[in-house]
């Protein structure tokens, strides 16, 4: 059942998603075309306009995705479909799994997206240099490679995002148990929610400081002139293994407040 409940929800979600991944794209060639062109002064304008647009774009996937993945758990939850959906022959924790799965499976691909519209739009041997001389002092101090940095700049974005969808979640759960002001209500837990993940994940980050002399630096020295392998792969590793864990403890956290019933508008 759970496979089912997935394909409806990835159904609705990609179902606008796949117009601006489309949209996206098709900018991101033009933004190619015409930036090849190079001794025309009114394409070259056109070239930028085309740009901004992509970026735009790119941009708009992100909270699209964001949206559209909230409106679908509102209203297959708590809206007209909820009567539906609360009378099948499945567990609450299936139905708010397949929304947890569904954000995931979205998010990674809007992600995926828009690296590929970027390798489009703007890929060239000159500005792959840019890019390497940029994050190359990144890749140098973590002792590793451009291609890796990127990757795990990847996954921390992604983690991020996430992390926003889900703190999303708790506060349309949370929201959605008032009488009154459900939305507003659900929007402000939600934004606390997010606050509260950043809070936790600095105070333990200060807390293993206290034992750990090289994270503490990441709070009490200017970091340019401290710098390390050691303090940034560190600095890293915490980051991702807190992102996931508390994810996983939201997780748990949503599917127990779902279970105790919703209040169906």
């Amino acid at each position: 059942m759970l496979s089912k409940c997935l394909k409806y929800d990835l159904k609705y979600i990609y179902k606008v998603l796949i117009v601006f991944y489309l949209i996206d794209i098709v900018f991101a060639i033009l933004t190619r075309i015409l930036f090849s062109f190079d001794n025309s002064f009114m394409l070259h304008i056109i070239a930028l306009i085309s740009s901004g647009t992509t970026i735009s774009f790119m941009f708009s996937i992100i909270i699209n995705n964001l949206m559209r993945v909230w409106a679908r758990f509102v209203k297959n939850v708590y809206g007209d479909e909820s009567y539906l959906t609360h009378t099948l022959p499945i567990s609450k924790s299936t139905i708010y799994t397949s929304k947890f799965l569904s954000s995931i499976i979205t998010m990674f691909t809007s992600i995926l997206v828009i690296i590929l519209c970027v390798f489009i739009a703007y890929y060239s041997k000159e500005n792959l240099e840019i890019l390497k001389s940029t994050l190359q002092f990144f890749a140098t101090v973590m002792n590793s490679t451009t291609i890796k940095v990127i990757l795990v700049s990847f996954f921390v974005i992604f983690l991020e995002f996430t992390t926003i969808l889900q703190a999303g979640f708790t506060g349309i759960l949370l929201g959605h148990r008032s009488n009154n002001l459900k939305m507003a209500k659900s929007i402000l837990y939600g934004f606390l929610n997010y606050l509260f993940v950043v809070a936790i994940s600095v105070l333990i980050i200060y807390i293993i400081g206290l034992f750990n002399p090289n994270i503490m630096t990441l709070f009490n020295s200017n970091i340019s002139n401290t710098l390390t392998v050691d303090i940034v792969k560190t600095a890293l590793v915490l980051g991702i293994c807190l992102y996931i864990i508390l994810i996983g403890i939201y997780y748990f956290i949503d599917i127990k407040v779902f279970k105790k019933g919703v209040n169906v508008d």
